[in-house]
């Protein structure tokens, strides 16, 4: 049988079945080859990307990387600034010291910190823990401070075997003083925590710097702490400085400060207010913990001493505090009441209120009110409200000379315009006349430096008020004699300061030089004063010291030795709410002419304003005044 053609009759079929097979095995392979190729171009895409990012966009970051491999960077503390007193006596100074620290990278730690455990006498954990992480974000930790010699030199000589670690030049702050203007001075202590972004990171201060938390310290901390400097080493492949590079440059010391105090008057003063605390607890008053003492140049503002009682010292966060030393001793004493504890002042407002009530034309100079030791208040049930003592018919000298309660209520009344007029009502007045009057009162006070900021270059002043929320009629006389109002022991005597220089508001200040630069503070004259008032009530505070019948004649004369420096002040006893615990109260300044010295004296708890701040404000200017001012004759005062 034929098989026609070349005889096979599946040739055709077969090779279609070829050519189909290889045309899906051709497919296949192009499938694969298209697989494999994105499969390396998209890496390689990825790739090229990367480098370019780091050669174009991240260059700086990772040359800064590259250098930190072989150079090594920190910053060096600066030292503070001294704080000296007005006669050149250093109250506050650095000395040498060195601290370790640490720089932190990927490097194991196990064996830097089993190696700094034995020489620095630290716990290996808690030096482990430190090494990794110390809190504060940045790169270089504090492992050490007031690091020994001898571990300097261990360290120094085992540098190579101890990667990251350095050792710095610090310094160690020094209080010679003890606890002498304490509360002037302030502490330093570590930078807090809401710091250390600022001062770390931006400012490149070491973590081992120490800033001002107190005192001076704190409110001149930006002049006293001066710049930080910088290390840039070269270190070879074993953490082995080689050399400095150029970029070093060193740490400029803070600016000096000097104050406007003695520190040998600041001791004495800090002295009588202690010995005056033990003897009140001795006598019956145990309540007692606190006393406050501020003396000021009345001309300029200058702080002459400044005390408030318990007292710490400075030096002991320099050493590093204990638990103990801070709950026993520095907890109590921590608070500066002179310028932080508003307190009622009691009588010591009688002066003020005589120079408002005659510029409200309430009162005349001349003009004399009875005192028969109460006084019942007009259109009232009887309300009743009482004075110390009885007096007879008192001017205004007098009045503030004797501190007659009468005298200031009578006036209070006629400047509130008490009995209301007409048909008025009382629950109008209540509202309308009454929060009038102590509004006015109030900004009166203010010119004065009661209840506003005073300025003082202290941080942290608690600002003093008047009280106005009762809604009663007797809120008028008990503000008249200062029981309804709160003032600092700083504010009484900025206060009696415009009393004796004729009217002008000072600026009160610590610090008169930084740096060598001496400091400006500027004086402001009150408005509303008149000149005439204000000597009459100047006589009244001269009389309180040196008229038999004044409250404070017995501090300066009678038993005890008569002065001849002339003082002048006003006692104060404000009534608390507790029985018993009256704050005894003291503003005065001398000589009468020409006065050099103010002060404010306040014990809490106290009890009789003379008898309790009387020895104090006595001592204070016995040696203020050591050679004594030439007497000035009583007749000063004319006759009664």
């Amino acid at each position: 049988m034929g098989l026609g053609g070349n005889g096979n009759p599946f040739t055709g079929e077969a090779c279609m079945d070829r050519d189909a097979k290889d045309d899906e095995k051709w497919a296949e392979c192009q499938r694969r080859f298209r697989a494999l190729w994105i499969l390396i171009i998209v890496p390689a895409v990825i790739v090229v990307f990367r480098l370019g990012d780091m050669q174009c966009r991240r260059s700086a970051e990772y040359l800064a990387a590259g250098a930190r491999n072989r150079v090594d960077t920190f910053s060096t503390p600066a030292p503070r600034g001294r704080i000296m007193d007005a006669m050149g006596h250093v109250m506050a100074y650095d000395t040498p010291s060195f601290s370790v620290i640490y720089a932190r990278s990927d490097r194991p730690i196990d064996a830097v910190a089993k190696r700094l455990s034995r020489v620095l006498r630290v716990p290996r954990t808690e030096l482990t823990r430190l090494l990794k992480e110390d809190g504060t974000g940045s790169v270089h930790t504090l492992v050490a401070s007031r690091v020994s010699a001898r571990a300097v030199s261990y360290i120094r000589e085992h540098q190579s075997e101890l990667p990251g670690v350095r050792i710095v030049s610090d310094s160690i702050r020094n209080y010679p003083d003890a606890d002498t203007a304490c509360h002037i001075l302030g502490y330093i202590n570590a930078i807090p925590r809401h710091r250390i972004e600022q001062l770390v990171t931006k400012e490149h201060f070491p973590p081992s710097t120490r800033v001002g938390w107190a005192g001076v310290e704190g409110y001149y901390d930006n002049a006293l702490r001066g710049k930080p400097g910088r290390i840039v080493m070269e270190v070879d492949s074993r953490n082995v400085p080689l050399h400095a590079l150029p970029d070093c440059h060193d740490a400029s010391k803070g600016a000096d400060l000097v104050l406007t105090l003695s520190h040998t008057y600041e001791r004495t003063v800090q002295n009588l207010l202690a010995a005056q605390v033990h003897y009140l607890k001795a006598h019956g008053h145990r309540g007692i913990d606190h006393a406050m003492a501020i003396a000021m140049n009345p001309q300029d503002g200058s702080i002459l001493a400044l005390a408030s009682y318990p007292y710490y010292k400075p030096q002991w966060f320099s050493q590093g505090i204990s638990y103990q030393t801070y709950q026993n001793g520095f907890a109590p004493a921590e608070r500066n009441w002179v310028t932080q504890a508003p307190i009622a002042p009691g009588s010591t407002m009688k002066p003020l209120t005589a120079l408002f009530a005659y510029n409200q034309h309430a009162i005349t100079l001349k003009e004399t009110i009875d005192c028969n030791g109460a006084l019942k208040l007009p259109n009232t049930d009887g309300t009743t409200i009482r004075c110390w003592t009885r007096h007879d018919p008192l001017d205004m000298a007098h009045a503030i000379a004797e501190s007659c309660d009468v005298y200031f209520y009578q006036a209070s009344l006629r400047y509130g315009r008490w009995p209301p007029r007409g048909n008025e009502r009382t629950s109008t007045w209540l509202k309308t006349d009454r929060p009038q009057t102590l509004h006015r009162l109030e900004q009166y006070s203010r010119g004065f430096g009661l209840g506003t900021g005073t300025g003082i270059d202290l941080p942290e002043e608690e600002i003093g008020y008047l009280n106005d929320s009762s809604l009663q009629l007797t809120d008028l006389p008990y503000t008249a004699i200062g029981q309804n109002e709160v003032y600092t022991p700083l504010e009484l005597a900025v206060y009696t300061a415009a009393l004796a220089n004729g009217g002008y508001r000072v600026t009160p200040h610590v610090v008169k030089q930084v740096g060598g630069v001496n400091l400006r503070f500027k004086r402001y004259p009150i408005a509303g004063i008149d000149q005439v008032a204000l000597r009459e009530v100047q006589r009244g505070m001269w009389m309180a010291c040196n008229d038999p019948l004044g409250t404070a004649y017995s501090t300066f004369h009678g038993a005890h030795r008569d002065v001849a420096y002339a003082p002048a002040g006003k006692t104060g006893t404000a009534e608390t709410g507790v029985k018993g615990f009256d704050n005894a109260v003291f503003i005065g300044y001398a000589p009468y002419h020409h006065p050099r010295i103010a002060i404010a004296i306040v014990v809490p708890g106290g009890g009789h304003g003379a008898d309790s701040t009387g020895p104090i404000a006595r001592g204070m200017l016995d040696r203020f005044f050591p050679h004594k001012a030439p007497a000035i004759s009583r007749n000063i005062t004319g006759k009664r």
